[in-house]
């Protein structure tokens, strides 16, 4: 099992995602943490944003309460700003948050108001350094997420078989589809690392089959 401890390499690693998010010498930014989050990734955002020349600044919140018994774990609905309005109205005014949450912000009821006057954000998953360096993104990533979206966006129906007996007829026509290359350089965006996800959302009744 590898060791968490700053690693040359990956402070590289984390400062070559920061640098297509086009964090700029002078930014304000946020990383947002808590009592629970990986410390390795921490260090490691926190040092890759100062050698880009970042005004960097931290918040870090004590992790929440269990409300389940099921193993929590990147599922994107973190509730860490639950009733934090201050810290919500923070956020909102910084060029980039860092989202170091265990379980990130994309779900999140606050993202909105964060999004809304221009922030974005990057949710880097609670996961140790060595599997982020093996999926950090580049930039062929980009096009090759907007290519399958848009074919995704195409589509009609998507047919998923399997030796197993599965049998699924799933309707794509006007779903909401979505995709993932690994970072965010426009204002009042998200995204998450690692990336390289094409998502839908087919509508209601329009999955039949078995799996």
């Amino acid at each position: 099992m590898l060791i968490e401890r700053v690693e040359a390499k990956w402070i590289d690693v984390f400062r070559e995602v920061f640098d297509l998010c086009r964090v700029a010498a002078g930014d304000e930014v946020a990383i947002l943490s808590e009592s629970q989050s990986r410390q390795i990734n921490v260090q490691l955002a926190e040092l890759a944003l100062l050698a880009l020349g970042a005004k960097v600044f931290h918040l870090v919140l004590p992790t929440p309460e269990l409300i389940s018994s099921v193993p929590i774990r990147s599922t994107g609905s973190s509730d860490a700003l639950r009733d934090r309005t201050p810290i919500v109205a923070a956020l909102a005014r910084t060029a980039l948050v860092v989202d170091l949450t265990v379980e990130g912000l994309l779900h999140a009821p606050q993202l909105p108001n964060i999004l809304e006057q221009g922030a974005r954000v990057l949710t880097i998953s609670n996961e140790h350094p060595e599997a982020l360096e093996r999926l950090r993104p580049d930039e062929r990533l980009r096009s090759q997420v907007q290519d399958a979206v848009r074919k995704t966006k195409a589509a009609k129906n998507m047919i998923v078989t399997s030796e197993s007996g599965t049998q699924l007829n799933i309707g794509l026509a006007n779903c909401p589809v979505a995709g993932v290359w690994g970072w965010t350089d426009r204002p009042g965006t998200i995204a998450h690392w690692p990336g390289g996800v094409v998502v839908a959302f087919p509508r209601r009744h329009s999955v039949s089959g078995h799996l």
